[in-house]
Order: C-alpha cells, then structure tokens, then sequence
C-alpha cells in the first residue's frame, strides 16, 4: 500500500482514505483486527464490501447480495403487479425481463455458479416465480410451475446460470486467451466441428453442448 501510495503522489494525485476500504477474504471470518494504514490511518477489514453493485461477503457466501437483490426485487414485484392491470402479457414478459430479471442477475456469472448454497437458489425460485404469475395475472395461484414455464418461456434460475457459463466458455474459446490458466483448460476441451463450424466445449461426464443450442432453447423477450 505505501509503494502504490508513492506511485500515486509521483504523478500528481493523492489517495482519498475516506473511500479506501479493506476486505479479506478467507473461510473463517476475520478478526477486527486486521487493519491496514493509509497516509496514518488504520482502515480495518470490512466483513462485506460493494463492488460495482455487487455486495461481496469475506466468506464469498453471497448473502448479502442476495438479501440485497431479494429486497429490491420485492418492491419492483409490487410495482409490476400494479402495471399489470394495463398492460398484456406479451407486454409484461417483456417489462419484467428488463427490469425485473435484469435486476436479479445482474453480475450472475460472478456469483451464481454451480456450487451456489440452496438457500440462494430457493430465494431465486421464488421469486422467478412471482414474477411468472404477474405476468400471467394468476394472482390466486391456481396455476402449477410448470405451466408457468410453458406459457412465459422463460429460463428458470439453474438453467439460465448454466446458459451464461456456457456463453461465457465459448467466448473465451473463440477469443483464444492464453491468459488465466481456466483458459487454457476450457481450449483443451474444445473441438471444432467441420460441418457446422460451431465450437462446442467436450466434456466426458456430461452431453455435447453447442455453441448455439442452449441460447435457441432458453431464448427469451
């Protein structure tokens, strides 16, 4: 910290201590005590910290973010349901995708993974769900999950994390980084198929994915 704090003083800019802020990430929570010392002030570590909207725990459990994105959700819910009395369905898949779901996975492929908790994904089901009955104006709830899906088309939470992942494989296969080392594994497990010129990620444990079969299926408004 006091050689990047030098750095910053040799070309003309000055480090602001009342916005530096500290986390330390580790299984085990923290003690208090661990601190760091800015221009003469001990900063200690923080046990969350928001990074670009996104609300990280020391443990990287995501609690907090998620109680955070379940207590907006909730008051935009509210709000979608009073402007489902003017608009249709068509109309309301396409309010709640933009606001409602953009605003639940924002940053998703950082935080919802396969070893997300299942308290996380219980949260995200429900409230997928909330929002499904919105838009169908099935305020009684008399309809089943399943017909929910098959009428608004929309991914459900574990199927659209293992969309972004794959998306996110393919555009780091087709970028061809040589950089972190997940990477160079995720090359090592590609092929290129001559007949379709697709790239698809192999794996020996799970079927063939296609570059553009997972987005035609969960393809949404």
């Amino acid at each position: 910290m006091s050689i990047h704090d030098t750095y910053l003083n040799s070309i003309g800019m000055v480090t602001n201590v009342s916005k530096t802020e500290l986390i330390m990430f580790a299984r085990k929570p923290i003690m208090d005590t661990v601190s760091i010392t800015v221009n003469g002030t001990d900063i200690k570590a923080k046990p969350a910290m928001k990074i670009l909207g996104v609300l990280f725990d020391a443990n990287l459990g995501w609690t907090s973010h998620i109680e955070k994105v379940k207590q907006k959700a909730r008051f935009v819910l509210l709000k979608m349901r009073y402007l489902g009395r003017y608009l249709d369905t068509l109309e309301m898949k396409k309010v709640i995708t933009s606001h409602f779901f953009g605003l639940i996975y924002y940053a998703s492929p950082v935080w919802l993974t396969e070893i997300t908790t299942s308290r996380i994904w219980n949260i995200l089901n429900v409230l997928h769900y909330k929002a499904l009955r919105i838009v169908c104006a099935d305020f009684k709830r008399t309809r089943s999950r399943r017909d929910l899906d098959s009428t608004v088309k929309r991914a459900r939470p574990y199927e659209w994390m293992r969309f972004i992942n794959v998306k996110t494989a393919v555009q780091l296969a087709l970028m061809g980084s040589s950089g972190p080392p997940i990477s160079k594994k995720l090359q090592g497990n590609i092929y290129r198929n001559d007949r379709t010129a697709r790239v698809s990620i192999m794996d020996t444990s799970r079927l063939r994915i296609g570059r553009n079969s997972l987005q035609n299926r969960l393809r949404c408004a």
